[in-house]
């Protein structure tokens, strides 16, 4: 019986020795789930698959994760698993009545690799239907030149959990550190030490006093110290 499962993250292990079955079924399962698929009861494979020196990537093949494929860089090898998944199981565009209701969702208009950049061309539109799964997209725009965490399929709604954050300040970037001084506004220049989004808490590296401080991300490349600077 199908089941939708939550994907967990990946645990730092030595696939020197070789990737056993149960792990390699353990991936795959996270890597459909990530994806937004209907995960299916399949069975792990009876045999490990070779050492590899990082985590395999696992990727649907052809754009569908009836057949998952599993790849690793070093040494360079392939393997495809076979899971029965229905092709086209969690798609928008082909949930029954969802011509009808529902906001326009951002779906996937072909296959997109772990890491790759969203462009125009890779996104279109299609009605979500009431019961559309939380986190999706209405405007494009939204998810244009971000990056994916994980290997999209076809059809799939694009959902926020699957994109890299939006950074307002990047970690090695400059910075504009400002402090509150006697009722002034006093601002330094400084370097990110932490990646960090509208209101997040960060390090950074007051390039003045050469000392690490605690800023708030207040915009683009802009910071707000909380204590004062020396």
């Amino acid at each position: 019986m199908a089941a939708m499962l939550m994907a967990t993250p990946t645990l730092a292990m030595d696939y020197g020795g070789g990737v056993p079955g149960p792990e390699i079924g353990r991936l795959i399962r996270a890597a459909m789930a990530e994806a937004g698929e209907i995960v299916p009861d399949f069975a792990d494979p009876a045999r490990g698959f070779p050492p590899c020196a990082t985590v395999p990537v696992v990727l649907p093949r052809q754009g569908s994760w009836a057949t998952a494929e599993v790849r690793c860089d070093a040494p360079v090898w392939s393997r495809a698993v076979r899971t029965g998944a229905t092709p086209g199981a969690a798609s928008l565009a082909a949930a029954p009545g969802a011509a009808d209701e529902g906001p326009m969702a951002v779906v996937l208009a072909r296959s997109v690799a772990r890491g790759a950049v969203l462009m125009a061309e890779d996104v279109t539109l299609a009605p979500a239907g009431m019961r559309g799964p939380d986190g999706i997209f209405t405007d494009p725009q939204e998810v244009i030149g971000r990056r994916t965490k994980t290997a999209l399929g076809a059809g799939k709604p694009v959902l926020l959990r699957q994109l890299e954050p939006v950074w307002m300040v990047a970690r090695g970037n400059p910075v504009v550190l400002v402090a509150m001084a006697g009722g002034l506004a006093v601002s330094a220049p400084a370097e990110a030490l932490d990646d960090g989004g509208m209101g997040d808490v960060i390090r950074v590296l007051n390039k003045s006093s050469g000392r690490e401080v605690k800023a708030v991300v207040t915009g683009r490349n802009s910071v707000l110290a909380q204590t004062n600077m020396r």
